[in-house]
């Protein structure tokens, strides 16, 4: 169990995270410290800032010679420490890229810079920002998912947490949409006390809605990848999302574009701009 304090003067009653897709800081990504600087306002001024890492932080063997083994340098933990982000999900399909060994190293990492992580086990990472208490739980919904236990987790932390996010990899790459199966599970969380569910996987934008009072962002695609094929894998949104004791308060989606040869996020044009909040209406 992770538990830190983050203190603020205005304890207002309310937290505000900012959230984006999967991260992936090995392969042909080259980070540097303009990678992230068009969104650092963003990032440095929520509560929160999160991503999920899709890259393990690691110098240990790749398990597979694979071009999906996304392994990267554990040094490159500097670009996403100063960029502002607290907490990297960790439940996803590539955490054993480099086995058991490379998760171990990647945890030390993130612990060594000042970073939290969710998962991959499920238990909660707590932290109390202006006098509330948040729970944080993240799965892999990919293969072999318990939707049944992935419940009672949820309904354990609503019972000690005002408020309980959910980060989900889950649903179909490069589709537009969520699927039915995505929706179900949805449902199922929310009314397990889930106030925020927030997806990854699909390296594209899914459309963000609400189930009764909570908020699902079924995928928030890439947040920073190599992926240059498909145009839909570089338009993305960091999304600010207040909540409070009752639940969520506000969405913003801030949209963005990946400069793949780059390495960094850049602004995108009006009409890629247009396109990427259509999934936040």
């Amino acid at each position: 169990l992770q538990v830190t304090k983050a203190t603020n003067a205005n304890q207002d009653q309310s937290v505000t995270l900012a959230l984006m897709g999967d991260v992936m800081l090995g392969r042909g990504v080259k980070p540097s410290h303009d990678t992230f600087a068009y969104l650092e306002p963003y990032l440095q001024s929520a509560d929160l800032s999160l991503a999920n890492l899709e890259s393990p932080l690691t110098n240990a063997a790749p398990q597979a010679n694979s071009p999906y083994n996304l392994c990267a340098d554990p040094q490159n933990i500097t670009y996403l420490a100063e960029a502002g982000f607290d907490l990297l999900s960790l439940a996803n399909n590539h955490h054993l890229d480099c086995g058991q060994a490379g998760l171990d190293e990647t945890k030390r990492t993130l612990t060594k810079a000042g970073l939290g992580y969710i998962g991959p086990e499920a238990q909660p990472a707590i932290r109390e920002v202006h006098g509330l208490q948040l729970a944080f739980l993240a799965f892999d919904a990919t293969t072999d998912f318990d939707l049944a236990a992935a419940e009672k987790t949820v309904t354990a932390a609503r019972k000690t947490a005002e408020i309980v996010i959910v980060a989900l990899h889950w649903g179909a790459e490069y589709q537009s949409g969520h699927t039915p199966e995505q929706e179900r599970i949805a449902k199922r969380l929310a009314s397990a006390g889930a106030a925020l569910i927030w997806g990854q996987h699909p390296h594209v934008l899914q459309p963000a809605t609400h189930i009764n009072t909570s908020l699902v962002l079924y995928s928030l695609g890439n947040a920073l990848f190599d992926q240059g094929g498909l145009k839909s894998t570089r338009l993305s949104a960091l999304v600010m999302v207040t909540l409070d004791g009752t639940g969520v308060r506000s969405m913003k989606a801030i949209p963005f574009m990946i400069d793949v040869r780059g390495s960094r996020i850049v602004q995108p044009d009006p009409d890629d701009t247009a396109a990427i909040l259509e999934y936040f209406k």
